[in-house]
């Protein structure tokens, strides 16, 4: 049985608009990336024989391709020689990464040193490098460029642009300079921006990981498996170097113990209990919820969501909440029967085994190498001879395309290819994922009708309410998280193969003041029930529906239309204005109202769904808050909010110490102004790393004294330099 009370798909849409470096990307060359949605996957393959040689002789008929264990035959073939020989012409691109957050001065300097040699030893015409750093925000020090003298002197520290407006070839592909954004939340969710920036540089890409590494916890397989999908989408090999050399550790492979990672404080929820969450342990508490370019919204919904459990089905109010008790934290919040679940559970199976004597910060460096085809070099202090093994290997893989068998979107397959030849060995990436497209109507003559709806001056019969909560991600660029609640009472089900089925088409579209649409998204869902009491309980509660997209600075109106057959439709519409982004300035992003609050680490793989999809989940503190499509609240309702702070100090890497900041809430009588709750002053918990102005922060909202009536609830945030901002919101108590 499928029950999906909570309905939550992301669309993340280009931004070719309000980016020239998207403009000026050279087309995809033909087999450059895994497109299931042409119908053929391709594969790269390194060959090499016991001693590490690698093998060139070897035809098409040498090669086996198995997807989920089933043979697939092979399409297409080729030998991607190197690019000295006369005879070809085919370009290479590599990229230098540098996770700073996890490797000391000393480290560095190492790194960048080698770095420079390596430059000059494997850069060329047909070699073309480019820079990024991480150490909080995700940081494009140098676009891809054949300019070895330039590329030395960004690896040194000498400043410049990360494009050179006098580069001889104008059409060199570019990073997507949106991934130059503040709000990658951890050095995963960098790689994985970083690789769908890299999507439309042609053929395969080398992507040399320049890290410390880290502890592999549960949370992070979540992160691990979304990396692995990315860039195996983007034909992108990542190959770690473990910068601590011979001085790594003792070898023990192992997983983090779950939850030691972040301390949940149920207290932050309790009435009377404190306002926000506290700060775990030194490098716990999850992710930040900063605006990241790229990953999904909230996983369940609202008041509304299933409980967890195969025979669960709905229930009124907040799932795990009894009068006003405080909220159980549901160990699956999205429910066994979520479409968020991956139809196949099978996700993490294109995360590849680790090697039984690794060192604990090199388990993640083994698990992207493994997945993705590239290779670990770890336990040596000679980083230029790592550095010059990976070079070389940009000249030496096979490429296999076959035609994959059809499945649902989102399931995940896992690959594997041999060699019929004695004394080989083959490494390959370890599975892809057929993502959900990011515009599902394109194209679809439904899409034409739900656009002339929308411009049609006629209202739609189905009732919804919507709020749209808005987070930067870069400036003057905001991601909107469309959260909304459907009437479902007026929905049309079938008998469709022995089951209820219905299925909901939705277009957003953001209009301009001039009237043309600055942004939109669409998407298609399927409901199905097993028998009619199980429909018919769907049909007494709102369904939660999130999305969200990507859209520039300033005032729109939103209008979004649905349609499940028939003649009925919803139509609903409000203004959308995102203030300009400055930099330089302490500012805040729109509230996200909430009714609904998990705890991140028992999301499992729930979470790899969400990210799979792009999703940018609302965590704070160890904590997801679901966004609330509406503003009414009961009084046995938990109510909540979620915003992000963005503080330009802690870019400040003279700055000796995070600059303190501190949050106030307030509660106005919407008709006569006066202050019904005013909470004071209350420190912002801040474990952000430097160089990520984005600062997650998420509370109670202290409603437990409230008559039902109309209130304004206000947010202030000030920093110790004495800025200050502060935003407000409407919400209504039954």
């Amino acid at each position: 049985m499928k029950f999906p009370r909570t309905i939550c798909f992301a669309t993340l849409l280009a931004l070719a608009c309000l980016n020239p470096l998207l403009r000026a990307q050279a087309p995809a060359e033909p087999g450059s990336v895994i497109r299931t949605e042409t119908k053929e996957v391709l594969v790269d393959a390194v060959v090499t024989d016991k001693k590490g040689n690698y093998i060139h002789d070897l035809e098409s008929k040498d090669f086996k391709v198995y997807e989920d264990n089933k043979e697939q035959h092979v399409t297409s073939f080729s030998f991607e020689s190197g690019p000295a020989t006369p005879s070809n012409s085919q370009k290479h691109y590599l990229v230098l990464f540098f996770d700073n957050s996890t490797m000391d001065f000393g480290d560095q300097s190492r790194a960048r040193q080698a770095a420079a040699q390596f430059i000059d030893a494997n850069g060329g015409p047909h070699r073309l490098m480019s820079i990024v750093n991480f150490g909080g925000a995700l940081q494009v020090a140098q676009n891809f460029t054949d300019d070895t003298q330039r590329l030395k002197n960004v690896v040194n520290g000498i400043k410049f642009s990360s494009v050179d407006p006098n580069a001889s070839n104008a059409a060199t592909p570019q990073i997507n300079a949106q991934m130059a954004s503040f709000g990658a939340r951890d050095v995963l969710y960098a790689l994985k921006d970083l690789a769908k920036g890299l999507s439309s540089v042609p053929g395969r890409k080398t992507l040399i990981l320049i890290t410390g590494g880290f502890p592999l916890t549960p949370e992070i397989l979540s992160e691990a498996t979304a990396v692995i999908s990315a860039c195996n989408k983007s034909n992108i090999a990542i190959y770690p170097i473990d910068v601590r050399g011979l001085v790594a550790g003792t070898p023990k492979a192992q997983l983090a113990v779950p939850g030691s990672s972040a301390r949940f404080v149920l207290a932050a929820f309790e009435p009377g209990g404190m306002a926000f969450f506290q700060h775990g342990p030194a490098g716990g508490g999850g992710h930040p919820g900063g605006g990241g370019g790229t990953v999904g919204g909230g996983t369940s919904g609202g008041g509304h969501g299933p409980t967890s459990g195969p025979t669960s089905g709905p229930t009124s109010g907040s799932p795990g909440r009894s009068g006003g008790a405080a909220p159980a934290i549901n160990t699956n919040p999205l429910g066994n029967n979520s479409p968020w679940m991956n139809p196949n559970n099978q996700a993490r199976m294109i995360i590849p085994q680790l090697p039984g004597s690794t060192t604990e910060n090199q388990n993640i460096m083994f698990m992207l190498a493994g997945g993705t085809g590239g290779f670990v070099i770890h336990d040596t202090n000679d980083l230029i001879g790592g550095m010059n093994r990976i070079g070389k290997e940009q000249d030496e893989y096979y490429l296999l395309g076959y035609t994959p068998p059809e499945s649902e979107e989102g399931s995940c397959h896992t690959l594997k290819v041999k060699v019929d030849k004695g004394g080989t060995e083959i490494r390959a990436r370890t599975g892809y994922c057929n993502s959900k497209p990011q515009d599902v109507l394109a194209g679809d003559p439904e899409e034409k009708t739900l656009e002339a709806r929308a411009s049609a001056a006629q209202p739609g019969d189905v009732q919804a309410s919507m709020e749209l909560p808005f987070f930067y991600t870069s400036p003057n660029v905001a991601r909107v998280n469309v959260a909304m609640e459907i009437s479902t009472a007026d929905l049309k089900f079938e008998k469709h193969k022995g089951k209820y089925h219905a299925g909901i088409n939705i277009l957003g579209l953001a209009y301009l003041p001039n009237g043309a649409v600055g942004a939109r998204f669409s998407d298609a869902l399927n409901l199905d029930f097993d028998d009619k009491k199980q429909m018919e309980a769907f049909k007494e509660q709102p369904m939660h529906y999130e999305n969200q997209f990507d859209v520039a600075s300033g005032k729109y109106n939103l209008k979004v239309v649905f349609a499940s057959g028939g003649s009925g439709f919803g139509k609903i519409e409000m203004p959308l204005d995102i203030d300009p982004y400055d930099a330089k300035q302490f500012s805040m992003s729109g509230i996200a109202l909430s009714k609904q609050v998990h705890k991140a680490s028992e999301l499992g793989t729930g979470l790899d769904a969400l990210l799979l999809e792009d999703k940018v989940p609302l965590i704070a503190d160890g904590v997801q808050v679901v966004p609330y499509g509406g503003d009414r609240f009961k009084k046995t309702d938990l109510a909540a909010f979620y915003v992000e702070l963005y503080e330009p100090l802690l870019a400040d890497s003279a700055r000796p110490a995070p600059p303190v900041m501190a949050f106030e809430m307030r509660l106005l009588d919407s008709k006569t102004g006066q202050q019904k709750v005013d909470t004071g002053l209350m420190r912002v918990p801040t474990h952000t790393e430097k160089g990520n102005p984005a600062v997650p922060l998420a509370a109670k909202i202290p409603t437990d004294s409230l008559a039902p009536g109309d209130y304004t609830f206000e947010v202030k945030v000030v920093d110790d330099a004495g800025k200050e901002f502060k935003r407000s919101t409407g919400i209504q108590i039954e």
